[in-house]
C-alpha cells in the first residue's frame, strides 16, 4: 500500500498531532520569554523550541502531501473543503516569514510570538474543520467488513448513505435503489455499472462506501431462503415482460413454477441469476403455488426433488 494512502481516522490524528506540537511549541516559547524560569535554563527552551518546529514543520508538510493528493480525487470541492484547504494554505507563509524572521530580519524579532500565536490559531481553526467532525462522526458510524483488492477494509456505513443520496439521485430517485434485493456481488455488479457511466462521478473510496451501506442495509445473505426476498425480486423483474398482476392471479404447482421460472430465463438470460431464481422458486412454492390433492406420490416426490435442486 502507498504509505500516502493513509486511513481517514490516520489523517485526523496527524491533524491533532501538529495542533499538539503547536501548542506544547507555544507553551515553550512563553516560558522562555516569560522569565518563569531562572536564566542558565533560556538556552535549553530556545533549543527545545527550535527542534520542536522543525517537527512541526515536518508533520505540516506530510500532511500538505497527503491533503493534495486527496484534493486530486474531488471534480468540484464542497464549501467545508474549500475553507478547509485555503486555511491549510495560509498556513505555509505564516511559516515562511516565522522562519524568514529567525534568520534573516532579526529586527523583527519581538514580533515572533505574535505570529507563532496565529499560526496556532489557524491550525487551530483548520483542525476541527475537518479532523474533529470525522473523528465525532466515526465514533457514532456503523461499520462494515468488506473485501477490496484482495484486502479486509473496514467501511464507514454513515458516509455511505450519504455518499448514495447525493450521488444516485443525481440520475434517478432512490426508490429504484431501495427497490432492489440484492446480495454483496448484486451491488458489487450494481455500482459498477453506475460508475461505467460515468468514471468520474464517484472516486474509489467513495464508491466503497456506497457499497458498505447497501451490502448493510439494502444486502442479502445468499445462504439462507426469504419469503421477502423472493417477492421483492419478482417486484422488481418480471414487470419487465408482462404486467406483475399475471404473476399474482396465477395458479401453478410447484413443478409448474419450476418450468415457468426456467422459461422466463431462456428468453432473457441476464433477468435472474441463480440466486434469484432459488429466491423466487421458493417464494412461488411457498406463497402462490397449488397443490392438488389427487397427486399420486411419484409425482409429489418428483416435483419435491426438482424444486429442492433449484432452491439448493
Amino acid at each position: 500500500m502507498n504509505f500516502l494512502e493513509l486511513k481517514p481516522v490516520t489523517n485526523s490524528l496527524l491533524a491533532f498531532g501538529l495542533l499538539g506540537i503547536g501548542i506544547i511549541n507555544a507553551i515553550v516559547v512563553l516560558i522562555a520569554i516569560g522569565q518563569i524560569t531562572p536564566s542558565k535554563y533560556l538556552k535549553f527552551f530556545q533549543r527545545a523550541h527550535r527542534i520542536i518546529g522543525y517537527f512541526f514543520l515536518a508533520l505540516y508538510l506530510f500532511i500538505c502531501v497527503i491533503m493534495f493528493k486527496k484534493l486530486g480525487e474531488f471534480n468540484a470541492l464542497p464549501p467545508k473543503a474549500v475553507i478547509h484547504a485555503y486555511i491549510g494554505i495560509a498556513i505555509f507563509p505564516l511559516i515562511v516569514i516565522k522562519i524568514g524572521i529567525v534568520r534573516l530580519f532579526k529586527k523583527f524579532y519581538n514580533r515572533l510570538p505574535f505570529y507563532g500565536m496565529i499560526l496556532l490559531i489557524a491550525v487551530y481553526l483548520q483542525v476541527p474543520l475537518y479532523a474533529g467532525l470525522y473523528i465525532i462522526s466515526a465514533i457514532k458510524s456503523q461499520y462494515v467488513s468488506l473485501s477490496d483488492k484482495g484486502r479486509l477494509v473496514w467501511v464507514n456505513v454513515n458516509m455511505g448513505r450519504k455518499i448514495v443520496q447525493q450521488k444516485c439521485a443525481t440520475c434517478h430517485s432512490l426508490e429504484r435503489v431501495y427497490a432492489y434485493a440484492k446480495s454483496e456481488a448484486g451491488w458489487r455488479d450494481y455500482v459498477a455499472r453506475m460508475r461505467a457511466k460515468d468514471p468520474v462521478f464517484m472516486n474509489d473510496r467513495e464508491a466503497l462506501n456506497a457499497l458498505g451501506y447497501l451490502v448493510k442495509n439494502l444486502g442479502i445473505d445468499e445462504t439462507k431462503m426469504d419469503i421477502q426476498v423472493g417477492m421483492r425480486i419478482i417486484l422488481e423483474k418480471c414487470h419487465k415482460c408482462h404486467a406483475i398482476e399475471r404473476v399474482f392471479t396465477s395458479r401453478k404447482t410447484p413443478v409448474e413454477w419450476t418450468n415457468t421460472i426456467e422459461l422466463m430465463r431462456s428468453f432473457d438470460p441476464l433477468l435472474l441469476d441463480d440466486f434469484e431464481a432459488r429466491q423466487v422458486n421458493y417464494y412461488l412454492s411457498k406463497v402462490l403455488a397449488r397443490h392438488e390433492l389427487g397427486q399420486n406420490k411419484e409425482e409429489i416426490l418428483n416435483m419435491k426433488q426438482r424444486s429442492d435442486f433449484l432452491i439448493r
